[in-house]
């Protein structure tokens, strides 16, 4: 892939940290990042490898900050507490950008600077309609039956 272009960005998404840096360390050198994806929450592990690879474990979401991967709270809780299907509505509320930056030097296509992004949507938090409040009843422990 070098020979059509110097500049190559791979995207892991993946799970766990460590499969994450064991892709980054492996590609170091051979593209100019690796950003991992999937578990929503970004990391504050951004640097360059030895080779020239800009490494970021998680770039993070984009999206609802107050809420549970970016769904509603309270349904996916109830979900947790009922086991019960339940559909998760996207929540509402103050949204943020996050990700990151990188400056590759185009002839190398080594990294030159890697910078997390974190920053608040446009405007003021978006209006929503409150969150749906789901009750749960609770099922007596064995110790009340």
């Amino acid at each position: 892939m070098r020979n059509e272009t110097a500049n190559i960005i791979v995207d892991v998404h993946g799970e766990t940290t460590s499969e994450k840096i064991a892709m980054g360390r492996f590609l170091d050198g051979k593209v100019s990042a690796v950003i991992g994806t999937h578990t929503h929450v970004q990391t504050a592990d951004e640097q360059i490898f030895p080779g020239g690879t800009a490494f970021l474990c998680d770039a993070g979401m984009c999206g609802p900050v107050n809420s549970i991967l970016g769904r509603a709270v309270d349904p996916i809780m109830n979900r947790f507490i009922s086991n019960l299907p339940a559909s998760f509505p996207v929540a509402g509320g103050e949204v943020r950008l996050r990700g990151a930056l990188i400056e590759i030097d185009e002839s190398t296509g080594r990294a030159v600077r890697i910078t997390r992004v974190d920053e608040p949507g446009l405007g003021a938090a978006a209006s929503s309609e409150p969150e749906p409040k789901i009750e749960v009843e609770q099922a007596p422990s064995p110790e009340q039956t």
